[in-house]
């Protein structure tokens, strides 16, 4: 292509597609491409890549740099002209595991690279510059090498989480989804106070863990422009539910958290002029036709730790190993909802522990059973029963060890 920069061939070509096929999935996610010296960071020896910090390659032009090429490697160029794409780098593992900890939710849905060293998260957001920290950087300008590309070390490049099959998701605030400094985050959400901003009861103080999932729930599932507000509502429903403290709350104990969304979709102008009132009806509407949380990794996880986990000194009394995991299960669901009661349905009791009629249906009637059990023996305490008519799940505490 006339124009455009040429990369010295080198003499015995064989072909390799991955890194073209790569490429071109790259270059139709709207990112700016380019290539990199197989074995290094750095472009090939004086070829610019600064030019494309403003303009993206054209289709015609990777496959002039990659085509029947197998020493090179690729990255991306970050910022505005990849469309606002971002890269948190953690240089170590330890790094990244004490974001993931914090953020479970976040960790387990943005897109993640397993580098040499630690892993690159990616996400969209509004950040034109490259900010250093103690355990690496946080990148909104620059380059950054993806897969299939090799390290200098011979490490290759994958993707652990893949990227999703639409957009990226939007983080609209760095700090407080734990991008720059974990202890600013930490303070945030230890001097959080009670406040009714929660319709139906005031709202109470949840422990760090899951404050950090309900964040990362609304900062993933903003819209990206205007006009896409009702259906991001929806995403908004599934990744709270996604949550297991929340997966059988009452919608009106959320309204908080909705408006927290609304407002952050204001503020960034990706919601226009709606008032509250049309999200909050958008999401009350939704919330009880959630049937496959986001990503649905909580709930199953806290089940698989229930199972993993050494039996409640509670459960051993109980001859039915299924009701024995729902004592387990009802440990961690206590667990991750601190000192709060939890909320749990006959119906997700039922689903969780595939306890079905003869005709295969969930069997909703042996999970409350169960449950008025647990009640009864005191391994459960009821703090609020529910209500069918309103779609509230009943409230427990879990009494025992």
């Amino acid at each position: 292509m006339k124009g455009t920069p040429k990369i010295k061939n080198r003499q015995v070509p064989r072909l390799d597609p991955l890194v073209l096929e790569a490429a071109l999935e790259y270059y139709r996610r709207g990112w700016a491409i380019i290539p990199i010296a197989k074995g290094t960071k750095k472009p090939p020896k004086g070829w610019p890549w600064k030019p494309y910090q403003t303009r993206k390659p054209t289709e015609d032009e990777l496959r002039d740099w990659f085509y029947l090429r197998d020493d090179l490697c690729l990255a991306v160029i970050l910022g505005p002209v990849s469309g606002g794409l971002v890269c948190r780098d953690f240089d170590d593992m330890a790094a990244y595991e004490a974001w993931a900890a914090r953020f479970p939710s976040l960790a387990a849905t943005l897109p993640t690279v397993e580098t040499a060293r630690g892993r690159h998260v990616y996400f969209l957001a509004e950040c034109d510059r490259i900010t250093h920290l103690d355990d690496g950087e946080l990148r909104g300008a620059g380059y950054c090498l993806l897969p299939p590309s090799l390290h200098p070390d011979g490490h290759v490049y994958e993707w652990l989480i893949p990227l999703p099959q639409g957009h990226l998701p939007f983080v609209s605030d760095v700090q407080t989804a734990g991008f720059l400094r974990l202890d600013a985050v930490t303070e945030r959400t230890e001097t959080t106070e009670r406040t009714d901003d929660c319709r139906g009861e005031p709202r109470q103080l949840l422990g760090r863990s899951v404050e950090a999932d309900i964040e990362a729930a609304i900062l993933c599932s903003l819209p990206l422009q205007i006009g896409t507000r009702n259906r991001q509502v929806f995403e908004l429903a599934r990744a709270l539910k996604a949550i297991p403290s929340l997966a059988d709350a009452p919608v009106d104990s959320l309204e908080c958290h909705v408006r927290r969304w609304h407002t952050l979709g204001i503020e960034k102008r990706v919601i226009g002029t709606e008032p509250f009132e049309e999200t909050w009806i958008d999401f009350t509407l939704g919330w009880p036709k959630v049937r496959f949380p986001k990503g649905s990794e909580p709930m199953a996880r806290l089940l698989e730790l229930a199972k993993s986990a050494p039996l409640p000194t509670a459960a051993m009394g109980y001859e039915q190993e299924s009701l024995r995991l729902l004592v387990a299960l009802c440990r961690e669901l206590q667990g991750v909802s601190g000192d709060n009661p939890f909320f749990l349905s006959c119906r997700t009791a039922a689903e969780l522990l595939e306890l079905t009629t003869s005709k295969g249906l969930p069997d909703h009637i042996k999970a409350w059973r169960w449950l008025f059990l647990l009640v009864q023996d005191r391994v459960l305490t009821e703090v609020e029963k529910g209500d069918i008519k309103g779609r509230r799940a009943t409230r427990f505490r879990y009494l025992g060890d």
